[in-house]
Order: C-alpha cells, then sequence, then structure tokens
C-alpha cells in the first residue's frame, strides 16, 4: 500500500497529543498499526508493552492484533541484524501480554492491579465478578416492596391508576438505565427534578415524585449490591473516580504506559473523556496520547456516546498539540463517495432542524464525469408491494444472471429482518444474520423445544403433535424411532448431550441453512454452559427455554462462520453492526420510513438544560389522554434536534459500507415532506 502525504503526516507525527479526524474507508486502523511499528522501531527503549491501545468492541481488538502480528512478524523475518530479531521475536510474543483491549477491559486491568480500594461511597476487590444487567434485579425487588409498603398504609398509587405493573417497571428501567448510561450524577438528578417538581400541576407532581421516590431507593439498594460485583458501566465509573482522587493510583497508571492510543473516539463517553484528559494532562508525567475519531459516524448516544466530550477533548487537544486529517476515502469506488458528499452537502444547506458535521471525503481518483446511476440504483414499491419480496426477487434475478457478488442488506432495527428471512427462506436464498436479536423465536429453536417436550413427556397427545410438524421429523414413524433410541439416556444425559443426538439421529446438518444450524448450535453450546453452572435435569432446561421463548428475551442469533464464502449467501445485519466493515453491494431498504417516533418523543427523558427528568405518560387504559410533565415539550424539542443529527450519522455510516454498488429501497407514495431517509437521499 502505498502512502499519501497525510497518512505519512499521521504517522510520522512527534507531537505528544494527537487527535486524528479520519473519515469513512480512510485507512485508520492500517495507519495506526504503522504508527505504533513505527515508534517501536525507533526507540530501542520501546516496547509494545509500554502502549495501551484502547479499541471500541473485542472484534476491533481482534483485528488489530492480527495485523500488528503481521507487521512484527515481517519485521522479524526481514531483520538483518541478531539483535533485532531477537527484539522482533520478543515484540512478537509481547503480544499476548500487551494492553490491548476495549475501555471496559482497560479499566477492569487498572482497577485490578490497584485493588483493592475503597472511600466512604465506593468499594472494589479485584475478586468482584461483573454482571451486565443486576440493575434489572434490584428494579424488580423495589418496586415489588414499594408497592407493598404502599399498600399496607392504604396510599395511592398514581402511576398504577393510569398504567399496570408491567409498564411502571419499564418506565423505572429505562429512567435509571438512561440515568447510568449518559454517566449523570443520579442524586443531582433526583434533587433537580424535585425542585422544578414543585412548579407541577398536582397530579404531574405525584407523578414525579412517586418515580424520583423508586430510583432513590434503587439507586441506594444498587449501591450496596456493588459491594459483591459490579455492572460493566461501573468499570468506567470506578476507574475514573479512583484515578481522580487518589495521586498515586493515577501516577502508577501515568508510569505503566508510554504511550496511549485509542480507536473510535467518536463514541467517547463522558467518563472516558475525563479520564484521558486526567491521564493525560501532565506533560511531564503523563504517557503521549493518541486518538482516532470521526464525529460523522458518532451513532451509539444510546450508550453513552457524548458529542460533547469529544468536541471538548478535540479543543483541549488543539492547545498544546495537533488535530490531523484523513480524508482519502480507500474503500468506495469514486462515484460513491461522491454521491455521499453529493448528499450531505444538500442536507447540510437546505436543513436547520439538525446538524452534520459535514467533511467531504476525498475519492482515489477524480472523475471528470459523475455518474450516480452507475453505482446507484432505487428500487421503489407501491403501496401493496412486499419491500422484502421486491429485494428478494431482485437478488434471485441477480444470481440467475451470475451476477455473483457479496450482497448486504443493511436493517436500521433488528425487528425488521423478520419479513425478510422468511421471504428469503421461501425463496431458498441462503442468509447470514450477523448479531442480530430474536434468537428465541426462531422456529428452529421452538421447534428443538417441541422435540424436547415430546421427549420428556411423549404420552401427551398434543406434544406429539407438535413434534411431528417440526423440521426434525418427516413421519411419526421417525419420531417414534428416536425416542426408542433415547428413551434410556433421557434421565441420564445432560441437555446438551440429548440435543446433540437428536441433531445427529435426524440429520437436521443436511435438512437446513448454515445460519439454521448454527443457531442449533448455538443452543446446544447455551445447554452446555447452564449445566456446567449447576446441574440441571430435561425438565429444568425444558422450563427455562420456555420462559426465554415466552418472554421474547432478547438474544443475538449464532454467528455464521466467516470462512464461509460470502458470495453463497446474503448478509443480514444493522448498520450498526455494520460500523468499521465493508461489502462490494450494500442494500438499504425501508428508507420511507419515519424517523422512530419512540426516538424522537420518548415517554421519558433527561432535560439537556435542566437536567431533570421529564415524561410524557399515555394513560394505558385511555390511549386518548396523555399526561405531560412541565418540562416535557422543551426537553423534547432539545432532544429531537440531537435525535435528528444523530440518524443522520447513522445514514452516513449506512452509505460509506458500500464498495462497489449501492441499492436503495423506498416507495412511491413516500409524502415529499416526510422526515426520512429516502428524502434525505433525493438527488436534484
Amino acid at each position: 500500500m502505498k502512502l499519501t502525504e497525510e497518512q505519512l503526516a499521521v504517522i510520522n507525527e512527534t507531537s505528544r497529543k494527537i487527535l486524528v479526524k479520519a473519515g469513512a474507508g480512510t485507512g485508520k486502523t492500517e495507519i495506526l498499526t504503522r504508527r505504533i511499528i513505527r515508534l517501536i522501531e525507533n526507540d530501542p527503549s520501546l516496547s509494545i508493552r509500554d502502549m495501551a491501545i484502547i479499541t471500541f468492541t473485542n472484534k476491533a481488538t481482534e483485528e488489530l492484533q492480527t495485523r500488528l502480528k503481521k507487521r512484527i512478524y515481517q519485521k522479524w523475518k526481514n531483520s538483518s541484524s541478531n539483535e533485532e530479531k531477537r527484539r522482533f521475536r520478543y515484540e512478537l510474543e509481547s503480544l499476548n501480554y500487551c494492553q490491548i483491549s476495549t475501555i471496559h477491559k482497560f479499566c477492569r486491568n487498572i482497577l485490578d492491579e490497584i485493588g483493592p480500594y475503597y472511600n466512604d461511597y465506593l468499594l472494589f476487590n479485584p475478586n468482584f465478578s461483573i454482571k451486565t444487567q443486576s440493575h434489572k434485579q434490584v428494579i424488580e425487588e423495589v418496586i415489588e416492596e414499594w408497592i407493598k409498603q404502599k399498600r399496607q398504609h392504604q396510599k395511592t398509587i398514581e402511576h398504577l391508576n393510569i398504567m399496570p405493573i408491567h409498564k411502571l417497571k419499564g418506565i423505572v428501567t429505562q429512567a435509571y438505565q438512561l440515568l447510568r448510561t449518559k454517566g449523570l450524577d443520579i442524586l443531582q438528578v433526583i434533587q433537580k427534578t424535585k425542585r422544578y417538581a414543585n412548579l407541577e400541576e398536582s397530579i404531574q407532581r405525584r407523578l414525579k415524585n412517586e418515580l424520583l421516590e423508586l430510583i432513590e431507593q434503587i439507586h441506594t439498594r444498587h449501591m450496596k449490591y456493588k459491594y459483591y460485583f459490579l455492572d460493566t458501566d461501573d468499570l468506567l465509573e470506578y476507574c475514573y473516580k479512583i484515578l481522580k482522587e487518589n495521586r498515586s493510583a493515577l501516577e502508577f497508571v501515568q508510569n505503566k504506559f508510554r504511550y496511549i492510543f485509542i480507536d473510535e473516539f467518536q463514541d467517547t463517553s463522558l467518563y472516558q473523556a475525563e479520564m484521558v484528559k486526567l491521564i493525560c494532562e501532565d506533560p511531564e508525567r503523563s504517557p503521549a496520547l493518541f486518538v482516532v475519531g470521526d464525529l460523522k459516524q458518532s451513532i451509539y448516544e444510546f450508550r453513552g456516546a457524548d458529542i460533547d466530550s469529544y468536541s471538548q477533548i478535540e479543543e483541549w487537544i488543539r492547545e498544546d498539540g495537533v488535530v490531523l486529517t484523513l480524508s482519502t476515502n480507500w474503500r468506495s469506488e469514486p462515484y460513491i463517495v461522491f454521491f455521499v458528499n453529493h448528499i450531505f452537502d444538500n442536507i447540510k444547506k437546505e436543513n436547520e432542524k439538525y446538524v452534520f458535521y459535514q467533511e467531504p471525503l476525498k475519492p482515489r481518483e477524480n472523475k471528470n464525469e459523475i455518474d450516480f446511476s452507475k453505482v446507484c440504483q432505487w428500487i421503489l414499491c407501491d403501496k401493496k408491494e412486499s419491500q422484502a419480496k421486491k429485494i428478494a426477487e431482485w437478488i434471485q434475478e441477480e444470481l440467475e444472471n451470475n451476477v455473483a457478488s457479496n450482497y448486504c442488506i443493511l436493517f436500521r432495527k433488528n425487528f425488521e429482518m423478520r419479513d425478510f428471512i422468511k421471504e428469503f427462506s421461501n425463496k431458498k436464498i441462503p442468509v447470514r444474520i450477523v448479531d442480530s436479536g430474536d434468537f428465541f423465536n426462531q422456529k428452529e429453536i421452538i421447534d428443538a423445544l417441541k422435540i424436547l417436550q415430546y421427549l420428556n413427556t411423549p404420552f401427551l397427545k398434543k406434544y406429539l403433535i407438535e413434534a411431528i410438524d417440526t423440521m426434525f421429523i418427516d413421519h411419526e414413524e421417525t419420531l417414534q424411532n428416536l425416542y426408542n433410541k433415547i428413551h434410556c439416556q433421557l434421565s441420564i444425559w445432560t441437555p446438551a448431550q440429548i440435543l446433540d443426538f437428536i441433531y445427529k439421529f435426524t440429520n437436521i446438518k443436511n435438512g437446513c441453512s448454515t445460519q439454521i444450524y448454527a443457531n442449533l448450535i448455538k443452543l446446544k453450546q447455551m445447554a452446555r454452559k447452564i449445566s456446567s453452572n449447576e446441574n440441571i435435569t430435561l425438565q429444568q432446561f425444558i422450563d427455562w427455554l420456555s420462559a426465554m421463548i415466552q418472554s421474547g428475551k432478547d438474544e443475538p442469533q449464532a454467528n455464521v462462520s466467516e470462512q464461509v464464502n460470502s458470495k453463497e449467501y446474503v448478509t443480514f445485519m444493522t448498520i450498526h453492526k455494520a460500523k468499521g466493515l465493508e461489502f462490494p453491494i450494500v442494500i438499504l431498504p425501508n428508507l420511507d420510513q419515519s424517523i422512530s417516533q419512540q426516538a424522537l418523543s420518548p415517554e421519558i427523558l433527561v432535560h439537556r438544560d435542566q437536567q431533570t427528568l421529564e415524561f410524557s405518560y399515555t394513560t394505558y387504559y385511555s390511549t386518548s389522554s396523555n399526561i405531560i410533565s412541565k418540562g416535557y415539550e422543551e426537553a423534547v424539542s432539545l432532544n429531537r434536534y440531537q435525535t435528528y443529527s444523530e440518524e443522520l450519522r447513522v445514514l452516513y455510516v449506512a452509505l460509506t459500507r458500500a464498495k462497489e454498488k449501492l441499492v436503495l429501497v423506498g416507495s412511491n407514495n413516500c409524502p415529499k415532506t416526510k422526515i426520512c431517509f429516502q428524502n434525505w437521499l433525493k438527488i436534484d
């Protein structure tokens, strides 16, 4: 790969604080890799063990490690002296022990090294386990006890006059998660909200006070739970707070690392940004800082990504460091780059409802004539036409005409995939679903449950009828033969062993798609994991699986091995999961859909200026009436600007995944005034 001047400038820059604004497809991972190798090469006293390299996902960590391994191996192989060979051999081995990880793993490692630690409000022990959903258990307990206590004292619960208990639990969970994700001081938000609640009408005031009462109790109880285990969100908070108040802990981190690299910095949270400033503030003691980010690709606000924090870090680095740019897109055909620039130039000129940090990409080569039809094809459906069916027919025709390629359909939400999975299955077009939810709602999982129910209780006729009507069984005789072969083992084998026997006996692998079989293997692995934690019976596993299916538990489907030839299937994934990836042909369906009303006008949100909780409740028993808190409309107005802006960034990420062609799918009947991707993509 021949490097450009802007790439060489990034690799060779000597400032101690560097921020690189890297647009989509500009090769930032390659440049990051080369800069690390260059630093090691130029300084014999430096090792990769002296660096902290922070990535956004585990997959990004693996990719970076792989690239570094290849580069270091080449350096070792081509070294001319024994000294150099020894050195790069050491670096190659050091890759297994160096600090390349997500921010959560980085914080956990730091906490483990400086712990145990305690003060008046915080306790950490390296033996603490990490749980992802501990707050949900706390919420369940607190709400149940709170309702019971209110009823014992014969006090009216205003929320239950307008909604059932399960709805109240959902709202409280949403509010508590919102406060924690954004890294807000929960007690401070409660205090401010109480103050403003005095200005509310009586019913709004009572509802708001009930909500605050619950959140305060949940927060108090959750803090007590943290004497035994932590949430993943706690890792960043604890690490930042300990480093801020404990000078020796901070100096330990500053002395441990000589360089800190952070990728995807546009998705940084408040705690991460503050921690970076804390560690890298001291010009004499601090490690050198290198961050890579692109505000146009910040699409994780729901996980705590904070654009303001990124902007503050950029200004902070500018003071005594340098801000560089990578703008040449090497991924996409030049026509796609021109198309993306044109679209967002138009949006920037025509709208004031949202903001997009337009920094045009440069194509890898200039074209005198711009012909968008070469890289962009529209498929428009009439009112009664199914987009899923039309796209499946289009791909089927492409395949019949021997147009073999790597197709990827990118969805805004997981649930949009259902109709497409069904349609592609009907047309026998193989699909690979990447990190999509709805695992327990798949036919193969439900069918596996039906087989297990029959084997466990064969004398119930309803289980016999259901089991015969599954993908595993072609005839009642097959089912009977299965039972005869396995019934003596049912009380001895684990659920995982039983599933394994069912798969082999019915030869299901040869009768289903790669994705379906991957899901079945995942179910077997889940059964094995549950059995290893506690020795469960077949009936207990059936009860667990039934509960998962009935509750609609969110669980991603199995990832089909990437070793499978990508031209043999169509990839389905969400736009968020596709970030950082690329595909020859990208198909974007449902472009005529409105921006989610749930995102624009959520039931509960934080007022960005006042830092208060505000709500809009639709009365459960009468959908025609709403109860709205005093600051809600203003909070929604502030939130809407940010929501539209993030939707633009989501669209940008989707468009820039394509290498060769974009297929855009919408409606012939989309009103021109509708705020949706289809209208944003119009070309004059």
